[in-house]
């Protein structure tokens, strides 16, 4: 997983850190690629590394230590583009997607060197692939910059119906910085279904009530009320912290999404024992989310480093307990 936000980079003067890697205005992205783009996208070449496999064995005939990933936990240090076909239709309950935003980090490869036309015809290009993935009762959820989110979003409403926009504020400092705009402290996520039947079960992200809102809340007129005993809906503006260097969780991947967030997604949009999809695997918090929720993944990532740590992640993990 990936987002907008990298505090390894320093601001350039009269420039906060969004700023060094997000300087087009909205106004200036151009709109979702041509057909013709479409096509150079497909068809540029793509990266398929091979599939993480055990080590083999060394001339000593010890074999070195593999972590063991959970059952029903597929991950593929191989490119989405490449191994798509490969992928049944109609196979997958949630897609949660979180790919390059266009804004040219540093990966370890050009995966996040388009921009422009060229951005938005290779997001077209996957979401393409990917769409026919889900199931009738499945939905997508999307990461992405302000800066691409409009395009993005008005081309999905052509394949599937828009469910929500969710905003994800990082909950960054504010620390000074550009004097020309507001400062951008946000992702953009969009929430898509395939049709008006999706599945979404709210209960198990509910957000409780703390003990003096429910007290001013005890009122004859709101007892028993399922909302004021197990919580209310989390809405669409989603305030959670963004992962500094210094946080628990944070691993070697420069834009690491919060579990928290993830986990949230994958509670309320894909059932139990359902399939979850990650075409941009990254470090692999979807995979650890799939595990924590007994959920079960399928994800593609092309940096082997990266598949690395999510294995190593996804081994450790310890499923959360089912409530009886």
């Amino acid at each position: 997983m990936r987002d907008e936000f990298d505090d390894s980079q320093p601001p350039a003067p009269e420039l906060d850190a969004e700023d060094v890697t997000a300087t087009a205005d909205a106004e200036s992205v151009p709109s979702l690629g041509t057909d013709e783009a479409v096509a150079e996208a497909v068809a540029a070449p793509v990266q398929a590394e091979a599939q993480i496999q055990p080590a083999k064995t060394p001339a000593s005939g010890v074999m070195s230590a593999i972590p063991k990933l959970p059952a029903g936990i597929t991950l593929h240090n191989r490119d989405f583009f490449a191994e798509a076909a490969n992928l049944p239709d109609a196979s997958i309950d949630l897609i949660l997607a979180d790919p390059p935003y266009g804004l040219g980090k540093d990966y370890g490869n050009d995966s996040d060197m388009r921009s422009g036309d060229d951005f938005l015809a290779w997001t077209r290009a996957w979401l393409e692939l990917a769409i026919p993935k889900l199931k009738p009762s499945g939905s997508l959820y999307v990461f992405c910059t302000w800066q691409y989110a409009p395009e993005i979003f008005c081309f999905l409403k052509t394949k599937l119906t828009m469910v929500n926009e969710i905003i994800w504020d990082r909950r960054v400092p504010s620390m000074g910085g550009t004097t020309r705009r507001f400062t951008s402290v946000h992702d953009n996520i969009g929430y898509f279904a395939v049709s008006k039947d999706y599945y979404f079960d709210l209960d198990p992200v509910r957000i409780p009530y703390d003990a003096a809102t429910k007290k001013a809340r005890s009122r004859k007129l709101f007892e028993g009320s399922k909302w004021l005993e197990i919580g209310y809906n989390p809405k669409d503006v989603w305030s959670v912290s963004r992962l500094h260097r210094q946080h628990a969780e944070r691993v070697d991947h420069p834009t690491q999404k919060p579990l928290e967030i993830v986990e949230r997604m994958v509670l309320a949009s894909c059932p139990p024992g359902g399939r979850v999809l990650d075409p941009f695997m990254g470090s692999g918090t979807t995979a650890v989310a799939c595990a924590r929720q007994r959920r079960e993944f399928v994800g593609y990532e092309i940096n082997e480093t990266y598949c690395t740590i999510a294995r190593e992640r996804v081994s450790a993990v310890t499923p959360v307990a089912v409530a009886i």
